[in-house]
């Protein structure tokens, strides 16, 4: 008895496999010891994961390996990578270049339609107006004049109303950083060669 151990991503290309085996053209010799085996065995399953992974994109702590090209607003000539290239919607296509998104300080976000998640939008900053503020109000208690009517010395000053006296400004209006507290890791996508 054997068993077939195997990352569940393979499934849909293990029917295309076994297939494959009873063709007799679909043989090809590899060598006669375990290492050109392993080796074959290595490369085919290299061929079938870069093949599932084209255009994906991934987040990386350190810079990514080969094959996969940083989202930093880059333009590449689709000749080069015709995989990845085929694989992208149109707006970002300028033939016979594309270019990718640069996500550098932002955030990624769900999307229904591929269409809708490739621009990049926003602001990381928020300058208030005052129509955003809340509705609120100020209150200003003028001074009282108390006058002492026991002294007949003192002349009586005749009531008014005075101008109207500001209460001051604060602020300065710098920008509002309205992010969470983050970490930066590097954005990239597989491109299936290097």
């Amino acid at each position: 008895m054997r068993a077939l151990s195997l990352d569940s991503a393979l499934f849909p290309h293990v029917g295309d496999a076994i297939t494959a085996l009873t063709n007799d053209l679909e043989w090809e010799k590899i060598g006669d010891d375990i290492e050109d085996v392993v080796n074959a065995c290595k490369l085919a399953v290299e061929y079938w994961y870069s093949d599932m992974l084209i255009g994906t994109v991934f987040p990386w702590i350190i810079n990514p390996p080969a094959g996969w090209l940083l989202l930093d607003g880059s333009t590449y000539a689709t000749a080069d990578y015709p995989e990845l290239s085929a694989l992208l919607p149109a707006h970002l296509i300028s033939a016979p270049n594309f270019t990718l998104p640069d996500v550098e300080n932002a955030f990624p976000f769900g999307v229904l339609d591929e269409d809708d998640g490739t621009a990049v939008a926003g602001s990381n900053v928020l300058n208030l107006t005052v129509g955003q503020l809340p509705a609120h109000s100020h209150t200003y208690t003028p001074p009282v004049l108390t006058i002492n009517a026991e002294t007949p010395t003192v002349p009586i000053p005749t009531a008014g109303i005075g101008s109207p006296i500001a209460t001051g400004n604060t602020g300065s209006g710098d920008d509002v950083d309205k992010r969470p507290k983050r970490f930066g890791l590097v954005y990239a996508v597989f491109a299936g060669r290097e």
